[in-house]
């Protein structure tokens, strides 16, 4: 209580400041090229039990994708409407919702710091890549001083990574998502902590053998060790661990492990289904796919050294507005919806994994529980889209070769040069 006090009277300080004098920028508004100006339709938050709103009341814009609209009906949109309402009530602020596809919101942003700088986002919701490419424009500020909340200890390594553009602090995140290995128990008599001991276990894995975007094989080549950057920065691929990757398909090929059905899956839903309907022991799936249908039992994904090693993605809460107090009040608000009760509620409701190991505590699935802990202790945020679209399909078209019965040494010397 004493902390919420003091929290207020720091914020009400501010507020009396803001009335004496003007505050610049944090950073200069960026100008990029101009595109077709975004659409998007307000949805305000209901403010039932919340103290009368003036002309002068403080107003927030926050903006967030569809998956995350709080006015969508469902329980997890209900728990994050009911939380923004209890922090209108709370801080006696307005609370603006506007809705914006996550496939064009670079786009919204540019087109509304050049049109109307004003009505940028305080706060937005942004994935991992979105946040990369929207702080690298220029768009959003550092959370340096408005926000200690990332230097409490109670975060996964993992996900406080997703907050993170050059050692910068640019988001907080608040969900994630991680590729794992879901199971049928009755398949095996032990849980197999071993590549080896699942290939000699005769079991079959599915996994979307021809996502451009590689990430199982990702995954693994990252786990060897294999590097995807020099020195200078260019793109690479390490000739050893590529080896190491393409020999360990030729023999899961070989045993029937991986067998040609998988050729055509191109999602994670393709592999799941094909799970789900008794054509496969084991699929690589993300989390947020079957956390709510729960299909099997879930393991960390195995690196090619037998160790955890599995990509991940997340969304965090950033900051793009202009108004000194609202990033300090839009930082507030942040930091009110990752408090660890509340992401444990939504998170589970919504069918993404937390960022916080004190919210994945409040889940009551013991087995559950411990199983995305251990997901989570051994994620990796995925590398950045332009490497992914670049790299990847260069590792797709690897593997395919490999079911073709080319020589994983070839292979690799091929895929290197064509990189080149």
């Amino acid at each position: 209580m004493k902390t919420r006090i003091l929290r207020i009277a720091n914020l009400s300080l501010i507020l009396l400041l803001v009335g004496c004098s003007s505050f610049a920028p944090l950073l200069a508004t960026p100008t990029p090229v101009l595109a077709p100006e975004a659409t998007s339709t307000p949805q305000a938050i209901p403010t039932a039990t919340a103290p009368e709103m003036t002309d002068e009341s403080h107003l927030l814009r926050v903006w967030l994708p569809p998956q995350f609209d709080p006015n969508a009906g469902t329980p997890s949109a209900d728990l994050l409407k009911q939380r923004l309402t209890d922090f209108e009530n709370e801080y006696a602020v307005k609370i603006e919702v506007r809705i914006k596809s996550e496939t064009d919101v670079l786009n919204a942003l540019a087109v509304t710091s050049n049109a109307a700088p004003e009505a940028m986002p305080d706060l937005i919701a942004l994935s991992y890549s979105d946040m990369q490419a929207t702080a690298s424009a220029g768009f959003l500020h550092p959370l340096e001083g408005l926000t200690a909340v990332l230097q409490d200890p109670d975060w996964y390594a993992f996900a406080r990574e997703l907050g993170h553009l050059k050692n910068i602090e640019y988001g907080i995140p608040f969900a994630s998502d991680v590729l794992v290995t879901v199971y049928r128990p009755a398949v095996f008599e032990e849980l197999p902590s071993t590549w080896d001991a699942i290939i000699t276990s005769g079991s079959f894995l599915a996994f979307p053998a021809s996502d451009p975007q590689a990430l199982f094989s990702l995954s693994l080549y990252l786990s060897k060790g294999g590097d995807l950057v020099d020195d200078q920065g260019a793109l690479l691929l390490d000739e050893a661990a590529l080896v190491s990757l393409l020999s360990f398909y030729k023999q899961a090929i070989e045993t029937g492990t991986i067998q040609p059905l998988v050729r055509d899956q191109q999602t994670d839903i393709h592999s799941l289904q094909f799970y789900r309907s008794g054509q496969s022991d084991l699929a690589v799936v993300w989390a947020s796919s079957d956390i709510q249908t729960r299909s099997g039992g879930y393991l960390p994904l195995l690196g090619l050294n037998d160790t955890h090693y599995a990509l991940g993605n997340g969304w965090v809460w950033a900051s793009a507005g202009s108004d000194v107090e609202n990033q300090r009040l839009a930082a507030e608000l942040a930091s009110y919806l990752v408090e660890s009760g509340f992401m444990s509620q939504w998170t589970l409701a919504a069918g993404v994994l937390p960022t916080r190991p004190q919210a994945l505590n409040g889940w009551e699935d013991e087995e559950l529980r411990e199983s995305i802990d251990e997901i989570l202790q051994s994620a990796h945020p995925t590398p950045s889209e332009d490497t992914v679209s670049i790299v990847g399909p260069l590792l797709q078209a690897a593997l395919v070769r490999i079911f073709n019965g080319d020589q994983p040494e070839s292979v690799a010397r091929s895929v290197i040069e064509e990189l080149k």
